[in-house]
């Protein structure tokens, strides 16, 4: 990539639930590979009337991941409590299974102390290793506008679709960030998350452990046994997520990966 879209997803990435960087883009790569080019990263925000801007014209636009400048706040790097989410909810707001390889977990408490009721998830594909991209190209916030207000980036917009407003050059002093890697996001772009349940401090070191153990086989079977907590807890019912015009089928998990069937899950 030399230049930047015209419009695309950017998300800002750094310590969370108490995981280095590094060690949340290793098992995202896992979950691609297991996903068959499919995975999903969580974000906090909901992408509101930009996802279902952009879903109205496209299948599919470039999603850029750049690395926070600023240092994790001290809910991030040591959270009180961690939680895995398992379901998304559909446009009808049924509760649907994710698929049972995929991991997203999050802090249990906002910075308020009050208990975080909802967390969201791009919808993302990349043929390439998210581990071993290598993007020269920066991003300027000054020369991006969110998609429908054409208003510019909030301080605390970690996530938005946005429009390219201008080329960053040798000359500009403006604040800018690296790009680590790019994915696309695929239709419905975003879900919302659901039915997350709390980690105990031993799968949560189990966590840690397999992840730097680097065996994506052991991973795979720690991440299915967690997600098994739910599994017969929740009604799995085929349905479709309805993001504006963009209908998506998300199947149960019977199918169990996101590249065998006619469409695959979110998240």
């Amino acid at each position: 990539m030399k230049k930047l879209p015209p419009i695309f997803c950017w998300t800002k990435m750094g310590t969370e639930s108490g995981e280095e960087l590094a060690e949340i883009i290793r098992r995202k790569e896992w979950e691609r590979q297991l996903g068959e080019g499919y995975f999903f990263w969580g974000i906090g925000q909901s992408l509101g009337a930009n996802a279902k801007s952009a879903a109205r014209d496209k299948t599919s636009i470039c999603a850029l991941f750049s690395p926070m400048h600023s240092k994790p706040k001290a809910i991030d790097t040591i959270p009180t409590q961690v939680v895995l989410w398992n379901a998304w909810i559909d446009a009808q707001g049924q509760i649907r299974q994710l698929p049972s390889h995929c991991f997203i977990t999050s802090r249990a408490s906002l910075p308020s102390g009050r208990r975080k009721d909802s967390h969201y998830a791009l919808v993302c594909y990349s043929k390439k290793e998210l581990t071993t991209q290598q993007e020269n190209i920066s991003i300027s916030p000054d020369h991006l506008r969110n998609l429908t207000t054409n208003k510019s980036l909030g301080s605390s917009q970690v996530t938005a679709i946005v429009r390219t407003i201008g080329d960053l050059n040798a000359n500009d002093k403006t604040k800018s960030y690296s790009v680590s890697f790019t994915a696309e996001l695929r239709s419905p772009f975003y879900v919302q998350l659901a039915q997350p349940i709390i980690l105990n401090k031993d799968e949560i070191n189990n966590i840690k452990s397999l992840t730097a153990l680097g065996d994506v086989r052991l991973w795979d079977t720690l991440v299915k046994h967690l997600r098994s907590r739910t599994l017969k807890e929740i009604d799995w019912v085929q349905g479709t997520l309805d993001l504006g015009e963009t209908n998506q089928v998300l199947p149960s998990d019977s199918a169990n990966s996101l590249g065998h069937s006619k469409a695959y899950t979110v998240s």
